[in-house]
């Protein structure tokens, strides 16, 4: 049968058969059945102006980050545009760059500690005096209150405060109170790490027992899960708790039962063990590295050898070190395994300022964290003195056959017509 009888049979399908086909085909496959007719493209049009399409296709093609992808995203975005941006962090090294900073720290009482993207376009700013609030356009302080004191950690979502004092106390506050009978806020006393996924609160106190508080409870309680007995350094989530202890033992909470999961040996790679237990981005480095000498392993030099954050987002890391230097890599792995010590980031940056130089005083990158918008990525970095703001801007190449999807290297089709 010829080429073109074929492509006959097809176009005799009635249109709802079509549609059932192409909602099984890849964002990218679906770029190149718009090619072949103006039939076809206008199936595949209609079918890619859907939100949820592209909900869709974010969730399989990026399933690790399109949560977190959509939470932090600028006001307006669509998921269409989250895709794409997602698609384009590959090609960060050609986008066009726009730095900016804000809440310079001109006093002690300033110096700025972290901060929490949060929807409606506001970032909280975590300040040695207070907790602020900045609005992610204007990079102005916004109009909303201010939290006074002096806090060792905070962090915040859409609905809830938690903030972990130098006294060992964790308060958990809520924002929005559903039920006028709902308890507003909460302590737990002799607290020393914590995390908050969506709902919940997991925190461990000194006696290194692991607690849960469920936020969805009218009276905020809490449950005792497990303890460990080895000591807990920090505190990771996958698909359950993960638990690193003093003896580079990885558990994980199932249920309530502390199960082990593995031990970062002299044979492993320390690195992509941490990353699969999510544990990358709440771990002390000064204990990593002292583990990599007691286990013989080689020690990299230069900004490496200085790291004091590692930010995973999908396959795109950023690593910060105690001197100001922030690197980006994407997709660092050697083997099927995470290692950035044999890989070259695609963007790199010195914050360390001039005037920092002579004293030799130290600029570490406190924390890392994005937000996606329409035309590309936004990447925002604490140090106490500043935040900075690096926008990548890509430019997209519109055509009348790709003008709903977001590639640009899309391979060329040829094109049938339809034989009457």
């Amino acid at each position: 049968m010829a080429e073109d009888d074929e492509f006959c049979n097809i176009c005799s399908l009635p249109p709802e058969i079509i549609l059932y086909i192409f909602k099984y085909l890849s964002a990218k496959d679906l770029t190149k059945c718009r090619q072949v007719c103006s039939w076809f493209k206008h199936i595949v049009d209609g079918l890619t102006k859907s939100d949820a399409f592209w909900r869709k296709h974010c969730q399989t093609d990026f399933n690790k980050v399109y949560r977190i992808a959509r939470e932090k995203a600028r006001a307006g975005v669509l998921w269409f545009h989250i895709y794409r941006s997602l698609t384009l962090w590959p090609k960060l090294e050609s986008s066009r760059e726009i730095r900016d900073e804000f809440a310079a720290a001109s006093k002690v009482s300033d110096e700025i500690r972290g901060f929490e993207i949060l929807r409606d376009g506001i970032i909280g700013v975590h300040k040695r005096g207070t907790i602020c609030y900045y609005d992610i356009e204007t990079l102005e302080v916004c109009k909303r209150g201010v939290i006074t004191g002096n806090y060792l950690r905070y962090t915040e979502n859409h609905d809830t405060i938690v903030i972990l004092s130098y006294h060992l106390q964790l308060y958990i506050i809520r924002k929005l109170i559903y039920n006028p009978h709902y308890e507003t806020n909460v302590t737990f006393d002799n607290v020393k790490t914590f995390i908050l996924v969506d709902r919940h609160v997991y925190y461990v106190n000194l006696k290194d027992e692991i607690f849960v508080c469920n936020l969805e409870n009218g009276d905020l309680t809490t449950r005792y899960m497990n303890k460990s007995e080895d000591g807990v350094i920090c505190l990771g989530f996958t698909k359950n708790l993960n638990v690193l202890t003093f003896q580079r033992v990885i558990h994980s909470v199932v249920g309530d039962n502390l199960v082990y999961s593995c031990t970062l040996g002299a044979n492993s790679n320390l690195l992509h063990q941490l990353q699969e237990y999510n544990l990358l981005g709440e771990l002390d480095w000064r204990i990593y590295f002292q583990w990599m000498y007691v286990l013989n392993h080689s020690v990299p030099e230069g900004p490496l050898r200085d790291i004091i954050t590692i930010r995973a987002y999908g396959d795109v890391f950023f690593v910060g070190s105690n001197w100001g230097v922030l690197r980006i890599y994407y997709a660092p792995y050697s083997e099927g395994e995470f290692d950035i010590f044999n890989a070259e980031p695609i963007k790199q940056y010195n914050f360390m300022e001039r005037c920092d130089c002579p004293v030799l005083s130290m600029c570490p990158i406190l924390q890392v964290d994005v937000l996606e918008g329409e035309e590309g990525h936004t990447v925002i970095v604490a140090m106490p003195k500043k935040i900075a703001v690096l926008n990548f801007v890509h430019n997209f190449k519109r055509s009348a056959s790709v003008a709903m999807l977001p590639y640009a290297d899309i391979q060329k089709v040829k094109i049938l017509k339809i034989q009457e």
